[in-house]
């Protein structure tokens, strides 16, 4: 049986998120490829689309869709819709926002470079421009379907926001704002994505709910004068409490979800891009700023 739906989604496709997951050593390297590339590029809205489509192109059923679908999403690739409010746009009931390429090639491509052949990260670098504009067709230019009214709800893993935060940076160069808790972001594999956007001509203001290691705050100061600061609150004033502002743009308000077990935590948040709720929380952001105590 034929593809049921028309698909742009080409092999080449595949075979470049599948090189670059490979190297963030994804547990399912192919399976994601195959369902990222489905839905930066096609936007499907069923499932069964994104199944037709894995099976007429890379011979996949449905169970091993599944787990690259969960695979990214457990890697911060995509966040899933849980419900929007005034938008234009259907959301479909496979209803997924992943980060952009872009941001997952600037967090990949030194990496792979190492292990690819010259022309094969060339060709990738040349496919990065159609995946872009079939990004912003797709998600607009947010990357969650919003342009300036509107809101929508998501599950996601932490990476996924730095991943947000690091394509805002690399577009616009907005000041990033950040309410955090815990020193988790200052360890692996987070603090990688925190140093590639402080590389970018980017000012970055962290509120945090506890004390980071001084020699790892020297190492900041040092390599990046001038571009981050970081206050604190006493030890877990956060709470579960997170929250992203981006400019004059773009903000998430989020809150992690308590979990037994040990896994990557998740987070349940709301994305805005409406600019009088934008100018709230960086209101409600620059209050606590300060309050809070300056790291030294």
């Amino acid at each position: 049986m034929g593809c049921r739906i028309k698909t742009r989604v080409k092999l080449d496709h595949i075979q470049d998120f599948e090189l670059m997951f490979e190297r963030m050593k994804l547990h399912r390297p192919r399976e994601a490829a195959v369902y990222y590339a489905i839905l930066i590029i096609d936007a499907a809205k069923e499932f069964s689309d994104f199944l037709h489509i894995a099976e007429e192109l890379a011979n996949l059923t449905r169970r091993p869709l599944e787990t690259g679908r969960n695979c990214l999403l457990k890697n911060g690739l995509i966040a899933k819709v849980l419900f929007s409010n005034d938008t234009r746009d259907n959301f479909g009931r496979e209803s997924y926002l992943p980060v952009h390429p872009c941001a997952i090639w600037e967090v990949v491509k030194k990496d792979l470079q190492q292990y690819i052949a010259p022309e094969t990260y060339h060709s990738i670098e040349n496919h990065l421009r159609t995946y872009n504009d079939f990004y912003k067709d797709n998600f607009d230019k947010y990357g969650v379907k919003l342009r300036r009214n509107g809101n929508v709800t998501i599950e996601y893993y932490g990476l996924w926001v730095l991943y947000n935060a690091l394509y805002n940076s690399m577009e616009k160069g907005n000041h990033v704002k950040l309410q955090i808790s815990g020193e988790r972001f200052f360890k692996e594999p987070f603090i990688d994505y925190f140093k590639r956007f402080l590389e970018l001509d980017t000012k970055l203001q962290v509120i945090i709910d506890t004390e980071i290691d001084k020699g790892l705050l020297q190492h900041f100061n040092d390599s990046f004068p001038e571009k981050l600061e970081i206050r604190s609150f006493p030890d877990g004033a956060s709470g579960t409490l997170r929250n992203y502002v981006y400019g004059k743009e773009f903000a998430i308000n989020g809150i992690k979800i308590l979990q037994d077990h040990s896994d990557e935590p998740a987070y349940i948040g709301t994305a805005y891009v409406d600019v009088e709720d934008i100018k709230v929380f960086n209101n409600k952001f620059d209050s606590l700023w300060n309050l809070a105590k300056p790291l030294q």
